[in-house]
């Protein structure tokens, strides 16, 4: 073997390592590459080195702005879970890409398996579907799907981006609600305030037109009814301007300790006068019993529970007022032997000007709106109003309030 035989050898030999250690080096990185990104980096030397190098930083930096950006689209889902309002996010065929928890209610969907549905194929009410299909959203839907609770909804579409859009669904329920109490309250004070104005201007009308013909015990008795009237707007007022204070305020004012014997001695005295004798009221209630909280509310509570109890209750009848303890609560009845309510009528006595005899409400000097009073100051002493009652047989009527209410010395 010559020498330049030799050392074509040594050259062919030292290539084939080197080629046999590149091919080694390019399978670790194929291997590398399609494999986990969080797979340890393969050992290298050389250009490979510098390679494998270059490669892991880009790896990494990538990873990087991966992390980021699905921890800026987590944080903005959560800012979404957030609002109070629910989200639907849909494509250029209104397939739902993604949705709020607060949407998946108040549309009745379905999270995951409605994703990528088209919503109208989802939410069939007409009213929405034409919505839709007009292809005219500068005003929002107001609505109303067929459902027990009554909903109501704003929707609003609104585009974004390239052929994007998002439904924006705002909850009007409570609002309506509010709404629509406020419309009655407004009608039915209008009403109670119209009745003795009416009368008071009847009355006016006829003094003025036969003052010199009308006998004088006539006159007399067409101004004892107008002052009657009047006072029975009185009344009204009063107990409005009452009701408003106990729900304007979220706690009560000037608290203290409210010795309930003495307060409500001084009701039944006024009980009496208001039953002229006619009926018979006994009272048990603990003479070292105290109830802490506003004497006036509470005033307004036992009042208007004694006197509906006198003015219910025919003559010859019993009003039993009496404290009792269970359970850790503490509860003052008012018990009668009157006419007894219909059980349809208990959910709603407490409601404003809710009645279950309009005229005989009105003979008694009623205002509609005793037991709201009553039910409102009792929740700002965290009680209760309870009602049990049997057609002839009389009613009963119990206020409840918390251990942390009464106790009984006074200190």
């Amino acid at each position: 073997m010559t020498f330049l035989e030799g050392l074509l050898l040594i050259l062919t030999g030292v290539l084939g390592f080197r080629l046999y250690m590149h091919r080694r080096y390019l399978h670790r990185m194929l291997n590398w590459i399609s494999g986990p990104l969080d797979a340890p980096v393969p050992d290298a030397s050389g250009i490979w080195g510098e390679f494998v190098s270059r490669m892991n930083r880009r790896v990494k930096t990538r990873q990087q702005e991966k992390d980021l950006l699905k921890q800026s689209l987590e944080q903005f889902q959560s800012a979404l879970e957030a609002l109070p309002d629910g989200v639907i996010f849909m494509d250029a065929h209104r397939r739902i890409l993604w949705m709020n928890t607060l949407a998946v209610d108040m549309m009745g969907l379905i999270p995951g398996q409605d994703q990528g549905t088209p919503i109208e194929h989802l939410v069939r009410e007409p009213e929405f579907t034409n919505y839709l299909q007009k292809g005219e959203f500068s005003e929002p839907l107001m609505y109303h799907p067929n459902r027990r609770d009554q909903a109501s909804f704003m929707i609003s579409l609104i585009s974004y981006g390239v052929d994007r859009s998002l439904l924006a669904i705002r909850d009007l329920t409570r609002l309506e609600k509010l709404e629509n109490v406020r419309r009655d309250f407004v009608a039915n004070v209008s009403h109670e305030l119209k009745t003795p104005l009416t009368v008071i201007n009847g009355f006016i009308e006829t003094l003025q037109m036969h003052h010199e013909s009308l006998a004088a015990d006539k006159r007399q008795r067409y101004l004892d009814l107008a002052l009657a009237q009047s006072q029975q707007m009185g009344r009204l007022i009063q107990d409005l301007l009452t009701l408003s204070s106990l729900e304007a305020r979220a706690t009560l004012a000037d608290q203290t300790r409210v010795p309930v014997k003495t307060l409500v001695e001084e009701l039944v005295i006024s009980a009496e006068a208001l039953s002229g004798g006619e009926h018979t009221i006994k009272m048990n209630i603990p003479a070292d019993l105290s109830i802490h909280g506003s004497a006036a509310a509470l005033r307004s509570i036992f009042g208007n529970l004694i006197n509906n109890a006198v003015n219910y209750t025919p003559a010859g009848g019993l009003i039993t007022i009496g404290w009792r303890e269970t359970g850790g609560e503490g509860v003052f009845s008012v018990q009668d032997t009157g006419i007894g309510i219909p059980a349809i009528h208990l959910p709603r006595l407490s409601e404003r000007f809710y009645r279950v005899d309009q005229g005989r409400s009105r003979e008694t000097g009623g205002t509609g709106l005793g037991l709201a009073i009553v039910k409102h100051a009792l929740s700002r002493h965290q009680g209760h109003l309870e009602i049990k009652s049997l057609v002839n047989q009389g009613s009963t009527f119990e206020a409840w309030f918390p251990k942390e209410r009464f106790s009984r010395s006074i200190h």
